[in-house]
C-alpha cells in the first residue's frame, strides 16, 4: 500500500448525473464506468505512461500493490449498501481500483463472512501515507510501525486485518518480488557498505525511483531505506 494522489486526476463529470436516492450502482452506464475506470487507472498508474488504452501496464491495486490487468474491479472504500454509506455510491472520493482477489483487499473487506470494521479507523491511501503506519519487510511480512501513538497503531492494525494484508499469498508475493529484485542488484548490494555515503544515498534514491511503479514496490522501497 502506498500514497495515492487523487488531486492529480479530475473526477469523471458523468458521476454527477447519478443520485443515490433514486439509482444504485447497477444503474451506472457502461460509458461512465469506462470513464471512471480510466480516471482510476490514471491515479494508480504511471504518470504520462499508463492510459485508458494501455491499462494493463503499471496499474497496481490500491491496497496490496499487486498488478491489475483486466480482472481488477472498482472498489468502494466505504460500503455502498443501504445499511452503510449509500450516499457515497457515486462519490469519486470513495472509489479505488482494486485487484480481483477474494483472499484479501476489497472483496475480502466486504465479502460474505467478513468481520465488522469501522472505515474511519482504516488507512485511506489517498488521504493517509501508508508508509507512516506500515513497514513492509523484505521477508514479505507487513508490520505495524514502531513508535506510533495508540490511534495510529490502531489504524495500522485494523488496516492489516480488514484488508488481509498479512495473508500468506500476499506475504509470498512480496517475498518473491524482493527475491527477483535482489538478484538484479546483488553485486551492488554486496559493495554498497564500502561506497562513500553520498554515492550510497544517490544509488538508493535512484533505485527507489526506478522501482516505484513495480508491483509490491513499497516492500522494495522499505528494504532500500533500511540499507541507507
Amino acid at each position: 500500500m502506498h500514497k495515492l494522489d487523487r488531486a492529480s486526476v479530475a473526477a469523471p463529470v458523468c458521476l454527477a448525473a447519478y443520485d443515490y436516492q433514486s439509482q444504485n450502482w447497477n444503474d451506472l452506464a457502461g460509458e461512465c464506468k469506462r470513464q471512471l475506470r480510466a480516471a482510476l487507472v490514471k491515479m494508480q498508474g504511471i504518470p504520462g505512461v499508463t492510459t485508458a488504452d494501455a491499462n494493463e501496464y503499471g496499474v497496481r491495486c490500491a491496497y496490496c500493490e499487486g498488478a491489475i490487468h483486466h480482472e481488477g474491479h472498482i472498489e468502494h472504500f466505504r460500503r455502498k449498501n443501504p445499511a452503510h454509506f449509500p450516499e457515497l455510491t457515486f462519490s469519486w472520493e470513495n472509489l479505488f481500483l482494486a485487484c480481483g482477489s477474494h483472499e484479501h483487499c476489497g472483496h475480502y473487506k466486504d465479502g460474505k463472512g467478513s468481520l465488522p470494521y469501522d472505515p474511519a479507523q482504516l488507512i485511506k491511501p489517498d488521504v493517509h501515507d501508508p508508509g507512516h503506519y506500515l513497514h513492509f519487510h523484505s521477508s514479505g511480512e507487513v508490520r505495524v510501525r514502531k513508535g506510533l501513538n495508540p490511534d495510529d497503531a490502531k489504524r495500522a492494525t485494523e488496516t492489516i486485518r480488514v484488508f488481509g494484508l498479512d495473508k500468506k499469498t500476499l506475504v509470498g508475493s512480496r517475498a518473491k518480488a524482493m527475491t527477483v529484485y535482489k538478484k538484479k542488484v546483488v553485486a551492488d548490494l554486496n559493495e554498497l557498505a564500502a561506497w562513500p555515503p553520498a554515492d550510497r544515498q544517490a544509488y538508493l534514491e535512484g533505485e527507489i525511483e526506478a522501482t516505484r511503479y513495480e508491483p509490491y514496490s513499497t516492500t522494495i522501497q522499505h528494504f532500500l531505506q533500511s540499507a541507507a
